[in-house]
């Protein structure tokens, strides 16, 4: 446990503590602390959720895994104590990727008296930690924010009593990342603009003129795109702990999420269930096209396995994984016919060349590596990437009505490709080597998800849920990271009580190990913010809610029975439907879908007994046409909206709130 810091804080609500206020003027403004909640307006719920979930720390951690993080998806600040204890340390970097952490750039705040505490908040609805340092001189109350429109580190600051405040940037050790920075004084007061030396756009002058002009509107700007990003869903549990991570998954989904089309193959499923797809890359690469990057295929020829390097598999690099889901929660055909099209072409292209045709007729895998497990010949988690890669071809070439002399050879690829190896206990890592040990990454389960394929086309469909529960059933190389991605495989086959179990401990176990989060709450063992973020656990709270496989839109298809009521606002459905929704005491009592492209539609509201679908259109302030539908099972229907139509699905003569609030917290 860290010194001075309880690790529950995060998920909490406390009588008091420090919160960022908000005020006309940033720059005039004092940055002092507030009663816990008081800053949230009485009647938003939005920004009352929000502000419940900030993170509270006691102490700066010396760890920068374990510390508050600010950022905008191109530039992440982490703060920590300075050595000595002297002050408080500013990392200045990017947000890294899965496997690499990047150079951070240091700023240091130091007082002159000698350090006695240090208090700290992270408010998420602002996106700016604010602090009171106190010493043996006086007090030192400071904010700092990552300004979310330019590569801009913000910082204001107070002295009381006799202390004074200087900024230093030592050389960080190691390679390090330089940085401009300019500072004014004002009496007590005093503000500073930082960025790396190396951003574009943003040099000695414009922090200048920023800091003598611009930093009311810059940070007025930048809390209208914070908040208007917390409106756009809502999520309410009476488990306030898993609320509270749900809010946290989200601040930091905008803040490490970099856009750039190079980071394709990073890019989180979670961007599309919570509806936030235009921060990430595949918006910049439609745009701007997707980035060439081939030097992964160097590293993963097979017949070698892991001698040939730990890199990642070309389906996974190429950013077809990302691009397809962009393209399920979007419907937009330009992803499959500019971007995932010539992607998978080239990966099965290189890929084919290397399969052995057996005496059994079909084609073989060479030894490659099942990451964080083995080599073995007819490894599971490439051959399920590959069948995954050469259906989707064939399946968007279909789709696009266009003639390639290719697709005959794609289809018998598809056909002939051997089935992955199983024997009781489930799906094996692949030919003659079963799961017999405890493994903190299923790689050989990637096919169901984030592929959310069968592991063969006729295969069984419990060997899903065997193959699932034979790798949780042995956690004893379990890290955060497996608890999340077990989670999300949990909510994926609708096992809710496994998936519940998985992620209250993540957010509730106690202990500083490696299988639980970090107080901000990120995983421990990662290299980087990017890398450390637990987006599957994310997702799979998000998919109990709204189911994100198949072609219906599923609403409450695997809630908790710990969660009698439950509202969703503003969440996304595979096919671009925005889904609104209310459980109370058990029962789905109404569900409200915004219907996109006038597609028939099969919804599985949930609603039981008798139900009426009503319509409405932009503008409409209620619904008030009945809507055709035909059942289509129980609790379903099946409907033909008009484009841009909005269905409510409730019980005859009920008239709900249909508004955006709080669910009682469960006691």
């Amino acid at each position: 446990m860290n010194a001075g810091f309880a690790r529950r804080t995060f998920l909490r609500t406390s009588a008091g503590g420090l919160a960022a206020a908000s005020a006309v003027s940033w720059t005039a403004e004092a940055p002092v602390a507030w009663a816990a909640g008081e800053g949230a307006a009485a009647d938003d719920p939005y920004e009352q959720a929000v502000r419940d979930a900030r993170m509270e720390w006691a102490a700066l951690p010396r760890n920068p895994r374990l510390a508050p993080h600010l950022g905008n998806g191109r530039l992440v600040v982490r703060a920590v104590a300075a050595p000595g204890g002297r002050g408080v340390r500013l990392l200045v970097g990017g947000p890294g990727t899965r496997s690499a952490e990047p150079p951070a750039g240091v700023l240091e705040l130091l007082p002159l008296g000698a350090l006695t505490a240090v208090r700290c908040v992270l408010d998420l609805w602002d996106a700016e930690l604010t602090g009171r340092i106190t010493t043996t001189r006086g007090t030192v109350a400071f904010s700092a924010l990552v300004d979310r429109h330019s590569p801009t580190l913000l910082l204001r600051a107070r002295t009381e009593g006799g202390e004074r405040l200087s900024f230093t940037a030592p050389s960080p050790e190691g390679p390090g990342l330089p940085l401009r920075s300019v500072s004014r004084e004002h009496g007590d007061r005093q503000l500073l603009a930082a960025s790396p030396a190396d951003a574009t756009g943003v040099g000695e002058a414009t922090l200048r003129e920023l800091l003598a002009t611009g930093t009311d509107t810059a940070v007025t700007r930048h809390r209208a795109w914070w908040h208007a990003f917390h409106r756009r869903g809502y999520v309410s549990l009476p488990e306030r702990a898993l609320q509270r991570f749900h809010r946290a998954q989200m601040y930091t989904l905008a803040a490490v999420t970099d856009p750039g089309p190079e980071r394709l193959a990073d890019a989180p499923t979670l961007l599309g269930p919570s509806r936030h797809l235009d921060i990430g890359p595949v918006s910049a690469a439609l745009e701007q096209g997707p980035s060439p990057a081939y030097e992964h295929l160097a590293g993963a020829l097979p017949g070698v396995g892991s001698k040939a390097g730990r890199t990642d598999d070309p389906v996974r690099a190429s950013g077809a994984l990302a691009l397809w889901e962009a393209h399920r929660y979007t419907g937009d055909p330009r992803i499959v016919r500019d971007l995932l099209r010539p992607a998978l072409a080239g990966v099965v292209g290189y890929f084919s060349g290397f399969l052995m045709e057996g005496v059994d007729g079909r084609l073989h895998l060479p030894v490659t590596h099942s990451p964080g497990q083995a080599d073995v010949s007819d490894c599971t988690h490439d051959l399920s990437l590959l069948r995954w890669a050469v259906a989707t071809l064939v399946t968007a070439t279909r789709r696009l009505r266009e003639t390639d002399p290719r697709l005959a050879h794609w289809e018998d690829l598809a056909a002939r490709l051997t089935r992955c190896h199983t024997d009781t206990s489930g799906v094996m890592i692949g030919a003659g080597l079963r799961v017999a040990r405890s493994c903190a990454e299923p790689s050989h389960l990637n096919w169901l998800l984030p592929l959310r394929q069968a592991p063969h086309p006729d295969a069984d469909p419990a060997l899903a849920q065997r193959s699932l529960h034979h790798w949780a059933g042995m956690r004893d190389a379990w890290h955060a990271g497996s608890y999340a991605v077990a989670a999300a495989m949990a909510a994926a086959q609708r096992d809710a009580p496994l998936a519940l179990e998985l992620l209250r401990h993540l957010t509730g176990a106690t202990g500083d190990g490696a299988d639980v989060l970090a107080p901000n709450s990120l995983y421990r063992h990662a290299v980087s913010p990017r890398a450390a973020a637990p987006f599957p656990a994310g997702q799979a709270l998000l998919e109990l809610l709204v189911g994100a496989g198949g072609d219906s839109v599923d609403v409450f298809p695997a809630v908790p029975d710990a969660w009698p009521d439950a509202l969703v606002a503003g969440l996304l459905a595979p096919g671009g439907h925005v889904v609104d929704a209310e459980r109370h005491a058990g029962r789905t009592r109404w569900v409200r879908v915004g219907a996109a492209g006038g597609r028939p539609l099969t919804l599985r509201h949930g609603v039981d007994g008798d139900t009426e679908v009503w319509t409405s259109r932009p503008g409409d302030t209620a619904p008030h046409r009945r809507a055709v539908a035909r059942q289509a099972g129980p609790g379903a229907v099946l409907v033909h909206p008009a484009p841009g139509t909005t269905l409510t699905v409730l019980r005859p003569g009920d008239d709900p709130d249909l508004t955006v609030r709080q669910v009682p917290a469960a006691r």
